[in-house]
């Protein structure tokens, strides 16, 4: 599993003009510290053991390589969903991040599309992620906050 992660960023990486617009910076030769929205969306899809992945992933690239790898794993892809929808109905936002995440999922499932190679995302998920991607995005530290209670 993590071969075929490594092999999806590479592929991202190396996609020509998609790597123009969406990759501003080249790879980092070392490791990165890594944004805890990104770790909380492996925790969320039980695929933590990929963080160490995403420390080479520029920053502004890991939403779309995060959207490109849940589309080939399903089961990651529901959970990221459950994540998302539990945030939106206890505190009616979601993470700024996970936003990002979302409107990619969207652009990549547009009108019926899929990556190539993955069997197409089922009509009722695409709803649900399309939803989800108008919902107001914040700051994890305020999503935090409020799943803690702390008035507004």
């Amino acid at each position: 599993m993590r071969e075929f992660l490594a092999a999806a960023v590479l592929a991202a990486f190396l996609a020509g003009p998609s790597r123009a617009q969406f990759m501003n910076s080249d790879a980092p030769a070392m490791p990165q510290l890594i944004n805890m929205s990104v770790i909380e969306a492996l925790v969320a899809t039980d695929h933590a053991e990929l963080a160490g992945v995403f420390a080479f992933v520029p920053e502004g690239a890991a939403p779309l390589a995060l959207a490109d790898y849940l589309l080939r794993k399903p089961d990651a892809l529901k959970g990221f969903v459950k994540k998302g929808e539990a945030d939106l109905k206890t505190t009616q936002v979601i993470n700024n991040w996970d936003k990002e995440v979302f409107l990619h999922l969207v652009a990549a499932t547009a009108g019926g599309a899929s990556v190539p190679g993955v069997k197409p995302v089922k009509k009722s998920l695409v709803d649900r992620i399309s939803r989800l991607s108008l919902a107001t995005g914040v700051p994890l530290e305020v999503l935090v906050q409020r799943r803690a209670g702390v008035p507004r």
